[in-house]
């Protein structure tokens, strides 16, 4: 973003560059500062599940090699082909959502809703927890089941937490997609390269722990032990690219 509307910027008059420059800053920052937290709270989602549910990963990693193969990393071009991987992205963002109230709303105007007065200027808050966790909607809701977002023939649903979960309406996330799109990177390449497993103690004993979370607007797992590694058949070339990546 940053790059492209510098170079559109090199095309503008002298007097308007500035103006052009303090914008582009505060858009730059806008999107650093909203990512930051955010992002790695949902990654940190991910590894848990990936933890707790190490069938979910295996299948996830099969679905991988089965479509990719195992010597070159998937791109966003494979992404169609890799409606599992769309399921799992799902089901981290429904099952223990970084917001799970959402953003503070003020209406514009006075309204009614289900015989509740609702005063102009009210702040008004979406319980993103209460419908991730709906079990008309999604039975068994406490469990990470990536399955619930696909058809009986593997293809995705129209049921898509995004649609919530990044808030609602005019005022919802305005890095949604950059979101989507940085996540669903993060996960299918640390799927196809590393392993996540349970710690174990010195005597080979798994760590057994209770997840436990932040508290706040925003929320995500605290420190829980994990072994991360790479995949077995994973050569340096691999991992070469995706250092260069990161």
């Amino acid at each position: 973003m940053v790059a492209e509307n510098m170079q559109r910027m090199e095309k503008q008059d002298e007097e308007f560059k500035p103006v052009f420059e303090n914008a582009l800053k505060k858009a730059a920052t806008t999107a650093l500062v909203g990512a930051y937290e955010t992002t790695t709270s949902t990654l940190m989602v991910f590894f848990l599940a990936m933890v707790l549910y190490p069938d979910i990963q295996k299948r996830a990693q099969a679905v991988i090699d089965s479509v990719i193969g195992k010597n070159q990393l998937p791109t966003f071009e494979d992404r169609a082909s890799l409606p599992y991987i769309d399921a799992v992205l799902r089901e981290t963002l429904r099952w223990q959502p970084i917001a799970p109230l959402g953003a503070p709303h003020a209406t514009s105007s006075a309204d009614v809703y289900n015989d509740y007065f609702i005063p102009k200027g009210a702040t008004v808050m979406s319980n993103t927890w209460a419908i991730s966790r709906d079990e008309k909607r999604y039975p068994d809701a406490c469990i990470f089941m990536p399955e619930r977002f696909l058809d009986v023939n593997g293809a995705l649903t129209d049921d898509d937490p995004a649609k919530y979960i990044f808030g609602l309406g005019r005022r919802r996330c305005p890095g949604q997609y950059t979101a989507d799109a940085s996540v669903w990177a993060a996960i299918v390449t640390m799927l196809a390269t590393l392993d996540i497993s349970s710690a174990k103690d010195d005597n080979g004993k798994v760590i057994n722990f209770t997840p436990r979370f932040t508290t706040g607007l925003e929320r995500h797992p605290v420190p829980f032990p994990c072994n991360i590694s790479t995949r077995p058949h994973i050569h340096s070339e691999l991992l070469d690219v995706v250092r260069t990546a990161v």
